[in-house]
């Protein structure tokens, strides 16, 4: 079962992947009079909440930090067709505040990865607003420290999405604005944990919607260098997931599931970039 899931994953992210690619590289054999290519490299800060419910809506969990890191893109303008493919990687420390499995309250700290990368590609319907398509990837590695009798464990979360997104822009002397939204839902997601002294698990994630909202300024630095400032919203919702079965030694031993999930991030970029 565990074999048939990995290779319906692959096929279903690799065709999601295969159509926008498609639709790219469509685009891009589109005349292109004025192409312009993009570098932007950039430190990333961003608070970030983890929060989990049971299945009354009673707050089981809240972790809170803030997370670092760095961002690097290339974009390609051509016509009216923009391109992004974009990679970042933040890592940082969110305080526990919990319960063990037994109702118990914990205090603790989880030490947190979050890597995300995604491409997408934007039509340009008028001169101030834009049509786009994005696909993207995330994966977090959450790892919660031993605290108060409970012993801590790893997990990590993947997910591959399929967002449409509008963006306005809007040009004030030497300096650009931009506001965006994007709304999707995953293809595909996994989770996986190693409960202390049983046997790595994989569970299922129930339905996922994510909702991306930014706001973007940018001034030249001379005719090929500019800086560009950054602020976004990011919320990530995940409904309560199938129970599955916990194992030890490959002998069933119990049963968990990931309960509803609400993450909340608020990341702030400040690129640097050259057009070429």
């Amino acid at each position: 079962m565990t074999g048939d899931t990995s290779l319906q994953t692959s096929r279903i992210r690799s065709s999601s992947l295969g159509l926008l690619l498609t639709a790219i590289s469509i685009a891009a054999t589109a005349e292109c009079n004025d192409r312009l290519t993009s570098l932007a490299l950039a430190p990333v800060s961003k608070q970030s909440d983890w929060n989990e419910f049971d299945a009354a809506g009673r707050k089981l969990v809240n972790e809170s930090g803030r997370l670092n890191g760095a961002e690097l893109s290339i974009g390609l303008n051509c016509s009216d067709w923009d391109f992004l493919a974009l990679l970042s990687q933040l890592d940082g420390l969110r305080s526990y505040d919990g319960q063990a499995s037994n109702g118990v309250p914990i205090v603790s700290v989880s030490e947190v990865r979050q890597r995300q990368g995604h491409i997408e590609a934007n039509f340009r319907l008028t001169d101030a607003w834009r049509l786009g398509g994005r696909l993207s990837s995330n994966t977090i590695w959450r790892d919660m420290a031993s605290a108060g009798g409970a012993s801590g464990y790893p997990e990590r979360y993947a997910w591959t999405a399929i967002s449409l997104g509008l963006q306005w822009e809007a040009v004030s002397g030497r300096n650009r604005f931009k506001l965006g939204a994007w709304f999707g839902r995953p293809v595909v997601s996994t989770m996986e944990l190693t409960l202390a002294g049983r046997d790595r698990a994989t569970l299922k994630l129930g339905s996922m919607n994510q909702a991306e909202f930014a706001a973007t300024w940018r001034t030249p630095l001379s005719p090929s260098w500019y800086v560009e400032a950054d602020v976004q919203y990011h919320r990530t919702a995940m409904g309560q997931g199938e129970s599955s079965v916990i194992q030890r030694g490959g002998m069933p031993v119990g049963l968990a599931h990931q309960p509803t999930t609400i993450m909340l991030d608020l990341p702030v970029a400040v690129r640097l970039a050259y057009d070429f």
